[in-house]
Parts: structure tokens; C-alpha cells; sequence
């Protein structure tokens, strides 16, 4: 019985550690297409702390663990603040347990004119637009409250098979919580498995 009760807690253990990422008690988004997170100070920021929260002093890079329910423009505010202070700031994510990097723009979609567009909005809907087209195909999850990313990757996929283009314009509602923007982005940059899309957003608050 009590060797019983030892590996139950010992299952137990394994499985908080398998948990979803979170740093400092902020649990992060999940992702797919995620980097290696440099060294660096740390922010873990809330809806509650993100406004107030000070820019750590002495550190080149600050590393942001922000919340999943931040909506999108304070967190634009929050990259706008880390480098309005001279620091580097760098996006955190999770990848099941892992604490990983993200990043919302990709260096060689600058620039490039044929593209597609993806926009996201509050109520779980997200529209995406072929190059040169004036309709939009939108998508939405079963109950309104959150981006589906299986079916946004899935229309990308198709828009990017059709027209040949690799470049995809996001534009995200300012009132978009963080983890809808993170599903948008990472839906588009993962769609289509060995074809690399690269991600550039509409406005990039703090940028």
C-alpha cells in the first residue's frame, strides 16, 4: 500500500512538471513556431501589474512574460516602455512546459509588396484576405470567445498553396487579448509544414 502511494505522488510530481509554461505564477501563451529565449532580465507582467511594472535596470535584454488575458494594446505599451528605457525587449511563450521565444515579425517579410492578409478580431473570428483581393474568408471558433488556430492555419495554408506568396500581413484588434494574438501569429508562421511563411504585422504597437 504505501509503494502504492509513493508512485502515485511520484506520478503526481511528473505531471506538474509536464504543466503549461508559466513564469513567475504568469501563465504563457502556447505556441509552435517558437525560439530559444536569450539570457536576460525577466518581467512577468499582468492585467493587474503590466502599466506600473518597472523596466528592470542594468539588463540589455528584458524577457516578457506577459499574461494571456493582457489585451493587445497594453502590451504594445509594454515593448513601447522596455525600449523607450534603452532595453531589448523579447517575447515569451510556452511550448507545453518549456519557456520558449516568440517573435512577432520576421526580418524578410519587410519590404514585400504581394502578400496576404489576416486580420483577428475580439469575437473569435479572423478573416483572411488573398492578395489583391477586396473579400476576405473568415473563420470563428464554435463560441465566439477565442481564435481557432487549427482553422485560421488551415485557410492560410490554402491561400498560400493557391497564390504562391510567402508573406503574410496580420492585423490584430487592439483589444485582442495576448494569447489570440500569439494563436494568430504562430497559426500563420506554422501553416504549412516545409513552406516558411514569414509574418510582418499591420501595427506593431511599440515598434
Amino acid at each position: 500500500m504505501r509503494r502504492s502511494m509513493v508512485m502515485a505522488l511520484a506520478l503526481l510530481a511528473g505531471c506538474a512538471n509536464k504543466g503549461e509554461a508559466e513564469v513567475d505564477g504568469v501563465l504563457l501563451p502556447q505556441a509552435d513556431g517558437l525560439v530559444d529565449a536569450p539570457d536576460g532580465a525577466t518581467m512577468a507582467v499582468n492585467t493587474e501589474t503590466i502599466d506600473a511594472a518597472p523596466i528592470p535596470k542594468g539588463a540589455g535584454v528584458v524577457r516578457l512574460a506577459i499574461a494571456r488575458e493582457v489585451p493587445w494594446d497594453r502590451v504594445g505599451a509594454l515593448i513601447a516602455r522596455v525600449k523607450a528605457a534603452g532595453r531589448t525587449p523579447f517575447l515569451l511563450a510556452g511550448h507545453a512546459h518549456k519557456v520558449k521565444g516568440f517573435q512577432l515579425e520576421d526580418d524578410k517579410a519587410r519590404g514585400v509588396s504581394r502578400i496576404i492578409n489576416v486580420i483577428s478580431y475580439i469575437d473569435g473570428k479572423a478573416c483572411v484576405q488573398p492578395p489583391g483581393s477586396i473579400e476576405a474568408i473568415c473563420v470563428q471558433s464554435p463560441d465566439g470567445l477565442y481564435i481557432d488556430p487549427a482553422f485560421l492555419r488551415e485557410q492560410v495554408r490554402l491561400q498560400v498553396t493557391t497564390y504562391d506568396v510567402k508573406t503574410v500581413e496580420v492585423e490584430v484588434a487592439s483589444g485582442l487579448p495576448w494569447v489570440d494574438v500569439v494563436r494568430t501569429i504562430d497559426a500563420v508562421r506554422t501553416c504549412c509544414d516545409e513552406t516558411k511563411v514569414a509574418v510582418r504585422l499591420k501595427r506593431s504597437p511599440g515598434s
